[in-house]
């Protein structure tokens, strides 16, 4: 059985978070929002956060280069600001999509962006390089999905599709066209068996990969778009989060609904939940166009 505490939550930004990403300390993680605000928070103490950086426009994605000690945001220009994590400060800003930069992946010493101008681009990590740019479609990429073994990755697209390509060709190896409406969310499960993608028509789809990315789960999970979609570390949890206000934890391996976190029941969000992030197996961390971070404890008893 499924049991739900809510551990805290954070208040600190000025608008709408679109952005959460793990920190390099441990029991920490960063925020990004519609106020330009990049914020360092620790799980452990529920003060105010830290202000890491500000940039010039919305905050939608974040990734983490710990060994450069490097914080890369993607706004809703297209740019891509490098924030050195020791000074605190921005280095470099590329102009990476002339639309919004919707998601960062990264695998292999290479990054992966895609934006509003629906180019997937590929670059160095080391040197943020542009290595090469493929035209993934007339709409928007929104997100990106990284398979545990690096030998593909899969773009969700505005124009519904979804599109697989190889990781070492950047050659696309099939389009699925499974959705209505435009794909906002995609995950791999922890062990490669399943892609699992949501978006506008609210519908969960898990894919089979060993089986010819056959169909095996069509539900309809939630009344509004699905945002976001992560498995926890050890594949035994699905969480998803929605513009219907809740959350949803599902069985990684059946897909079965265990627990809905609402508003009414667990005090939750009161606006659309933009993006949730796993610090560990049972801690999960949610941001919202409420302005606030919430923290809440998964027990699988």
């Amino acid at each position: 059985m499924i049991q739900i505490q809510k551990l805290g939550q954070f208040a600190g930004h000025k608008d709408c978070i679109y952005a959460i990403g793990k920190s390099q300390k441990d029991n920490h993680f960063y925020t990004g929002a519609a106020d330009g605000y990049i914020v360092e928070w620790s799980h452990n103490d529920k003060a105010d956060g830290v202000l890491i950086s500000r940039v010039s426009r919305p905050v939608y994605s974040f990734l983490l280069n710990s060994e450069k000690m490097q914080l890369l945001a993607g706004t809703a220009q297209g740019s891509l600001h490098c924030i050195d994590l020791n000074q605190q400060a921005e280095t470099r800003n590329i102009e990476a999509h002339t639309l919004g930069l919707y998601d960062l992946r990264a695998y292999n010493n290479r990054l992966i962006s895609v934006g509003g101008d629906g180019i997937i681009n590929i670059w160095d990590l080391d040197t943020l390089q542009l290595i090469s740019r493929i035209k993934g479609s007339d709409k928007s990429g929104r997100c990106i999905a990284m398979h545990p073994s690096e030998n593909e990755f899969a773009v969700g697209f505005s124009d519904f599709s979804i599109k697989i390509y190889d990781a070492e060709t950047y050659q696309l190896k099939r389009t699925l066209n499974l959705h209505r409406n435009s794909v906002f969310s995609l995950s791999y499960s922890k062990d490669g068996k399943y892609l699992v993608t949501g978006g506008r028509d609210a519908m969960l789809k898990v894919l089979n990969i060993e089986n010819d990315f056959e169909l095996l789960h069509d539900i309809a999970a939630h009344n509004l778009h699905i945002n976001t979609i992560v498995f926890n570390p050890e594949n035994t949890l699905l969480a998803t989060g929605s513009m219907d206000k809740t959350i949803k934890i599902w069985d990684a391996h059946t897909f079965k609904l265990l627990k809905v976190i609402d508003k009414a029941r667990n005090q939750s969000h009161s606006t659309s939940v933009n993006k949730l992030l796993w610090l560990d197996n049972q801690n999960l961390a949610s941001v919202s166009d409420d302005k606030m971070i919430m923290l809440w404890e998964v027990k699988n008893n």
